[in-house]
């Protein structure tokens, strides 16, 4: 992990992050750049995508340490000043974006997920995300692939609600697709995605390679 300093409207920034991944912090940095220097504090956060960054005074000079929640600890109490982990889910999630040319609406790392119960563990899952439905939107069945190549739902009727960042502990490759917009359904095999609908119940990975 490398340490990083960037000059920003007279405003010393230090970040931290993997270098392959250091590129990623270009975003954050224009938002930083936006932000009038008179309201630049002490533990002020910036919400970009799936992360909230904070700005943490340095005691010694007049400059910031940037932070992010400790997704591998408690992100509601613990903090990390490495970003390696943040940069990492921000660019595989505008990548599944990018790929398909879509907007898509984002997902904060504490915003809730409906999850069938048990549901993670399977190999088949299905991804549906609803307008209506509180926090991401997201709905997590596991489903079953007829002889037909058809899938349908196993609902369990038990439902449990998890934060989007404990998908780092127990699925971490649905993370990249939580940025599809709503109404959109993502089923995986594993950690592999294998169908993409959009809200018309379209295949938009029929011409991927």
């Amino acid at each position: 992990m490398n340490e990083y300093i960037e000059t920003i409207n007279g405003i010393k920034y230090y970040l931290k992050a993997e270098s392959v991944i250091y590129f990623q912090s270009e975003s954050l940095l224009k938002v930083i750049k936006k932000i009038p220097v008179s309201e630049i504090h002490d533990n002020y956060k910036l919400e970009i995508g799936f992360s909230l960054y904070i700005l943490r005074k340095r005691e010694s000079e007049d400059a910031y340490d940037i932070c992010v929640p400790d997704y591998k600890k408690s992100p509601f109490t613990d903090v990390t000043d490495d970003l390696t982990l943040a940069f990492l889910i921000q660019l595989e999630q505008i990548t599944v974006l990018q790929k398909y040319n879509l907007s898509g609406a984002s997902v904060r790392f504490d915003d809730e997920i409906l999850v069938s119960k048990d549901s993670l563990t399977k190999s088949t899952i299905c991804l549906q995300r609803f307008r209506d439905l509180k926090g991401s939107g997201w709905c997590i069945n596991e489903i079953i692939q007829d002889q037909d190549g058809s899938f349908m739902n196993t609902n369990s009727g038990e439902y449990e609600m998890i934060y989007a960042y404990q998908l780092l502990s127990m699925r971490p490759s649905i993370l990249n697709v939580l940025f599809l917009p709503y109404d959109y359904i993502a089923v995986f095999k594993d950690d592999d995605c294998i169908e993409i609908l959009d809200d018309n119940n379209n295949s938009i990975m029929e011409s991927d390679d």
